[in-house]
């Protein structure tokens, strides 16, 4: 699916957002004189990095609206939601993509589908969003999983980025050769999100409705798809560190940042890591390969906006997503917190050396929403059980066809599922 494109906003913008302003435009904003009533939109947000820039494009835009921001983690989201559905929704909820799904079957958010807008997120973004045909959130930054590797170790060895797992396989035989360990890994803690990820991506690469069919008993995790997404999972393992079991992330960053491995399969919240160790490290990012030969980078989608279907202010809302889809404006938001955007068009400009691979990705339109996958085969009852099961096989605690047949046992978690399921 190939990504939109939208021109740059450039250095004129302010210029022409004032000259708006001044001939009374929407988008420009109200200011003395306009007759606008001054009105305050409620906002629940999970993290507080970017407030400050939102308050300050509204102010300048909008100088009637005055945002009333109301900050939470994201893991107290529920409790909020379920005291709001009481007593009254904030007018717009700042979470995860996910929550189109889990609060969508309750009529809590608006339909987006038809605004202008939406048409400038990126395509592949709209299906996690998408509830009985309607587009409930406007997502809008992303975390990118895939394979990290070492520029240097690449160049070195005349490594080309690999494009199937035979390719993988073919790496690896030279880096041992030359005494260089091919993976970096960190299988002491919990192995769920690469479980899910190296498996997940290999089952939507043949179908992506898998996990639905797979409640339906039409897939089988005894299938050559999910046997493999295992199978790699061990394979890293097997040409890692001899005491994979006992590091954790941050000696796995750092073993990675400094030559210890040539490659590490892991989620983009290791950039800042990478970075703070070594703000000189090179590193690229590539996709997993999977069963198909799509190598589709994985994103989760992290900053999504929504809503509420009863607020009094929804054109005054619709004013100001239109206006956070401004690449500059986008820009400056995920700069601040340090992800990728889902605007199209824009430019983020912090310290991120995969960025340019991430671009060609999401230019070619290769990406794959991760809730595609979550929601059908969810972390919870699903992954995390599966993961504990591959990590008895890996100790020799149970065998592969065992932990297979466990997995095939939890098809009733499975599926597409309104919340009331």
């Amino acid at each position: 699916m190939k990504a939109k494109k939208l021109l740059a906003v450039c250095l004129t913008g302010s210029m022409i957002a004032a000259c708006a302003a001044g001939c009374g435009s929407s988008s420009g904003g109200g200011g003395e004189g306009s007759g606008k009533e001054n009105i305050t939109i409620r906002v629940l947000a999970t993290g507080t990095d970017y407030s400050d820039i939102i308050d300050e494009a509204v102010s300048e835009n909008f100088p009637e609206i005055t945002l009333e921001w109301e900050t939470i983690s994201w893991n107290d989201l529920q409790g909020k939601m379920q005291q709001y559905m009481q007593s009254g929704m904030p007018d717009i909820v700042i979470g995860k993509s996910q929550d189109a799904n889990n609060y969508g079957s309750y009529g809590v958010w608006e339909d987006l589908t038809d605004k202008p807008y939406m048409e400038k997120v990126n395509e592949a973004a709209l299906p996690g969003v998408t509830v009985d045909d309607k587009v409930l959130g406007m997502s809008y930054t992303a975390l990118y999983g895939g394979i990290f590797y070492n520029k240097e170790i690449f160049d070195e060895y005349d490594l080309e980025i690999p494009q199937s797992w035979d390719d993988i396989e073919e790496i690896v035989n030279i880096l041992e050769s030359n005494g260089v360990t091919p993976f970096a890994t960190h299988y002491m803690e919990n192995i769920l999100y690469t479980t899910a990820i190296v498996t997940g991506n290999n089952l939507m690469a043949v179908s992506e409705n898998w996990g639905q069919e797979f409640k339906d008993g039409e897939r089988s995790a005894t299938d050559t798809e999910f046997r493999e997404g295992y199978e790699r999972v061990k394979y890293m393992m097997d040409h890692s560190w001899e005491d994979t079991y006992s590091v954790d992330q941050t000696t796995c960053d750092a073993r990675f940042v400094q030559g210890e491995a040539a490659m590490q399969m892991d989620g983009s919240w290791c950039i800042n890591n990478y970075i703070s160790l070594d703000e000189d490290f090179e590193f690229g990012v590539f996709a997993v390969p999977d069963s198909q030969g799509q190598n589709k980078l994985i994103f989760e989608p992290d900053l999504t906006f929504f809503k509420s279907a009863d607020s009094e202010y929804s054109e005054e809302i619709d004013d100001i997503f239109e206006l956070l889809t401004d690449p500059e404006i986008a820009g400056q938001v995920c700069d601040a917190i340090a992800e990728g955007s889902l605007i199209d068009g824009t430019q983020v400009t912090f310290n991120n050396p995969c960025q340019p691979d991430i671009d060609e990705y999401v230019n070619n339109g290769q990406i794959i929403d991760q809730n595609i996958i979550t929601n059908q085969l969810p972390a919870s009852g699903f992954w995390d059980e599966c993961s504990s099961d591959l990590s008895e096989w890996l100790h020799g605690n149970m065998t592969l066809d065992e932990a297979l047949d466990a997995a095939d046992g939890r098809r009733d978690v499975c599926g597409f599922k309104t919340i009331e399921e």
